[in-house]
């Protein structure tokens, strides 16, 4: 039995299962999808130039595994507060590149009157100075085994579920840019070992 969260962040009828990888290969599978992860390689490994000396050289960075938990938000939750993902980081949006992509797959249905996350669609563009609105965010309805794709720098939050008895069941995973810290702390809930016997990707 998962224990569920405790403030209007983590919410009080929901429930998270952490350390993905150390529990299940088929993970692994999920993020080399190349539909996932060529397309956090689009928009995280955008190269740049910077000054070595009076030269000019291109530098890019790789992904990582950011963070990866299944949530699931029980009957009688509220909406979580509207928040962009890259802020674990402290991202600004004035680096004029993104630093993660979220990929969020649906274990069950999900419906404006579940839970289905709110999104934003556009706000990754917004500046660091606008608020979110919670008329602008989008609830995400799609079947089970569909997948949303945003962002680092999108608002978005779990939806309010306003059902009697239905759970909405999702499975989040994060491609982050290399240069950035993990949210999760990949290198104590995984022995090196487990690591070292994934692919190198």
């Amino acid at each position: 039995e998962l224990e569920t969260g405790v403030d209007d962040f983590f919410f009080f009828f929901t429930r998270r299962l952490s350390r993905l990888f150390a529990r299940t290969r088929h993970c692994c599978g999920i993020v080399l999808n190349p539909l996932f992860y060529e397309t956090a390689r689009h928009f995280i490994c955008r190269p740049r130039l910077v000054w070595l000396g009076e030269e000019q050289h291109e530098v890019g960075c790789e992904v990582n595994i950011g963070v990866g938990q299944l949530i699931q938000i029980g009957p009688g939750e509220g909406a979580q507060p509207l928040h962009r993902d890259d802020g674990a980081f402290q991202w600004s949006r004035s680096y004029g590149k993104e630093a993660r992509l979220q990929i969020m797959i649906a274990m069950s249905d999900f419906t404006a009157e579940n839970g289905g996350t709110l999104v934003i669609p556009g706000s990754h563009k917004w500046d660091d100075a606008r608020p979110p609105r919670r008329e602008e965010a989008v609830p995400t309805e799609m079947k089970a085994g569909s997948a949303l794709l945003f962002l680092g720098g999108t608002f978005h939050a779990g939806g309010q579920n306003c059902t009697k008895d239905e759970f909405r069941s999702g499975l989040t995973l994060t491609l982050d840019a290399a240069n950035v810290r993990q949210e999760e702390n990949n290198y104590l809930s995984l022995s090196p070992e487990l690591v070292a016997s994934y692919p190198v990707e």
